[in-house]
């Protein structure tokens, strides 16, 4: 896998989604909701963000990028316009987290990102640092 540090533009998403995060997170709806913050960055610099939203059915909860993915497009934005992808996930003690930490996409998300653009930038974290790697890229044995 392919991968290169963040630039500062990637940094400034990165710190805007810990914000977001920071502030949308909800203690006491579903025992914690919004627990991750997605964002999509443009290639006029737009940024779009999402947050994952639990439901008492599983199946019905959605993950972060497809809120942001779906609000850039809304938006009037095509998919070959969204250069960017990233998520963060709040620090639940569960999860032994105690800051704010990159994540990567989901295994849905992942698919849903190299549907819209394969070379699509992926912010993760490899081997304990951030790093960008293409959406197909995440998807090694991708084979349609």
């Amino acid at each position: 896998m392919e991968s290169a540090p963040p630039t500062a533009d990637d940094e400034a998403l990165l710190e805007r989604l810990v914000e977001t995060n920071e502030r949308t997170f909800d203690p006491e709806f579903f025992d914690g909701a919004h627990i991750v913050t997605a964002g999509v960055r443009t290639t006029d610099g737009s940024v779009y963000e999402g947050v994952s939203l639990p439901a008492s059915v599983g199946r019905a909860s959605m993950c972060g990028e497809p809120v942001a993915l779906g609000s850039a497009i809304a938006d009037g934005h095509g998919h070959d316009e969204i250069e960017t992808c990233a998520a963060v996930s709040y620090p639940m003690p569960s999860h032994d987290a105690t800051e704010a930490r990159i994540i990567p996409p989901c295994g849905s998300c992942r698919e849903l990102l190299a549907d819209y653009d394969e070379e699509l930038r992926v912010i993760v974290p490899v081997d304990g640092e951030n790093r960008v790697v293409s959406a197909v890229d995440l998807l090694p044995t991708r084979t349609w």
